[in-house]
């Protein structure tokens, strides 16, 4: 399956997206995503199964804020808030973007938006947990010197 121009593979493969995929990303910005609608993503209905656009607005929103924190950032899912004000049908290139409101100490919030040409077909909101570093610190106090030092 093939990309418009500007878009490339999406450089964070996982065997989950093997499944769906392949999924894109915007050449030079990896916060902006694309799809190309095929039979695998369709429902009874006719039109995107909404399971498909929310395992892409999870995985694009957690791996933009782990790319907005510090080096060594590990999230994981807390919350995902979904509405989908269209349709996207077989054949449709979907592309997703997303923004990062915040990457604090212990929960991180980030937004997107998912369409068909300039028509919406999922707006979402995430909030991601900062998973303890190996050294069991948590993602910013893991960079800051100890107090008194």
């Amino acid at each position: 399956m093939t990309a418009p121009a500007g878009f490339v593979p999406y450089s964070r493969p996982s065997r989950y997206l093997d499944l769906i995929g392949p999924v894109f990303e915007a050449d030079g910005n990896p916060a902006a995503v694309g799809l190309r609608v095929d039979e695998r993503h369709s429902n009874a209905r006719g039109f995107t199964h909404a399971g498909v656009l929310v395992a892409l607005a999870d995985t694009l929103m957690g791996h933009t804020a782990q790319r907005a924190g510090p080096p060594g950032t590990r999230l994981v899912t807390v919350s995902l808030t979904t509405d989908f004000p269209g349709t996207a049908h077989v054949g449709d290139w979907v592309t997703g973007s997303a923004g990062v409101h915040r990457v604090g100490r212990t929960l991180a919030f980030a937004t997107c938006r998912f369409s068909v040409d300039d028509r919406p077909v999922l707006v979402a909101t995430g909030v991601f947990a900062v998973a303890p570093q190996q050294d069991g610190s948590r993602g910013p106090t893991a960079h800051r010197p100890p107090p008194g030092s």
